[in-house]
């Protein structure tokens, strides 16, 4: 019998590992499961048929699969409150809203003291999702001065921050 095992491992070893790894991504795993499938043939009582030998590895390494899936799935199926309280994401702490807050009234600020075409063309572009196409030809300007406005407001609102 083990000069059975010793060939069928020889022969179909690679496709037995290829076969798990094509369900399971972790290599450590896949080799562990690869050779108990041929342990778990070298310890049974029975022998399979010649033309049979192949399918039957394969058979026990599909259900050594599927074990493996069923013990992580009744693993992972039980969390701990630790382990919820590790995957929360944990709220900010007060400060960084007061300091968004101020952010945004800055900007807010600076967006009201741009020139007015150069307000008016960049929160139409950013805020209402016009393209510089169109905000080219609602204004009756080139493409290139309406990239020259968006740019001097982003200019501006960079420094207010």
């Amino acid at each position: 019998m083990n000069s059975l095992v010793t060939a069928l491992y020889l022969d179909h070893a690679g496709e037995i590992r290829r076969y798990i790894g094509r369900r399971i991504a972790c290599r450590e795993t896949v080799a562990d499961l690869a050779q108990e499938t041929f342990v778990r043939l070298l310890s049974s009582e029975r022998t399979p048929e010649p033309g049979k030998r192949r399918a039957y590895l394969f058979r026990i390494a599909e259900h050594l699969t599927i074990d493996h899936f069923r013990r992580h799935a009744a693993h992972d199926a039980c969390v701990s409150l630790d382990q919820c309280a590790e995957i929360a994401c944990p709220a900010p702490p007060p400060e960084r809203y007061a300091i968004a807050r101020q952010q945004i009234r800055r900007l807010q600020v600076a967006i009201d003291e741009l020139p007015p075409r150069c307000r008016e063309v960049f929160v139409k572009h950013k805020f209402d999702g016009l393209s510089q196409k169109t905000l080219a030809a609602a204004y009756g300007i080139s493409l290139n001065a309406v990239e020259k406005l968006l740019i001097r407001a982003l200019l501006r609102l960079r420094d207010c921050l």
